[in-house]
Formats: structure tokens, C-alpha cells, sequence
């Protein structure tokens, strides 16, 4: 097993960036204290979020996407407009 990092890059729709950074804040501590959790970062730029992750393995990162928290805090986001687009990688 190696290392994973991976890059969430979500743009606000106009006018809701704040709104969009408080839901990504949500996520902060709680995925910090999972189980492979090496590092996992929020920054901002203009009209755009990006969620840095690291991961000791593969398992640990795919055991993040499986959490309803991220899934509930995504669908939040969406359903109420805040995210104009969302991009996801492995970095």
C-alpha cells in the first residue's frame, strides 16, 4: 500500500462563496480524526475551495468517499445551490 492524495476543487456559484466554504468547514475535524487520515486541508481562492487530502492507503481514501458525512455535506451543498462545479482527482 502507498500513500494517496487526492484534490477536491469545488467553484461557488456566484455570490455563495461563504456559504459554500461552511459547509466544507463541516468536514474539517471529523475526517482529520479518521482512521489514514494523514492530512486534510481546506483552502480558498477567489470563488473556489479545494479540499487537499492525504491518505496513508488506498483503503483509508476509499473508506473517506464511503462516508455519509462527505456524502451529506455534498449533497447539501448542491441541492442548495452553492457549488457552481465540482472536480475531483487523484494528485
Amino acid at each position: 500500500m502507498s500513500m494517496q492524495t487526492h484534490i477536491t476543487v469545488l467553484e461557488a456559484a456566484p455570490g455563495r462563496c461563504e456559504e459554500l466554504g461552511g459547509y466544507l468547514r463541516d468536514l474539517l475535524e471529523p475526517t482529520r480524526r479518521l482512521d489514514g487520515c494523514l492530512a486534510f486541508e481546506l483552502q480558498c481562492d477567489r470563488q473556489r475551495w479545494q479540499l487537499l487530502s492525504r491518505w496513508r492507503s488506498s483503503n483509508d481514501l476509499e473508506r473517506y468517499f464511503a462516508q455519509p458525512l462527505l456524502q451529506q455535506v455534498l449533497a447539501s451543498a448542491w441541492h442548495s445551490g452553492a457549488i457552481q462545479q465540482l472536480q475531483s482527482r487523484a494528485a
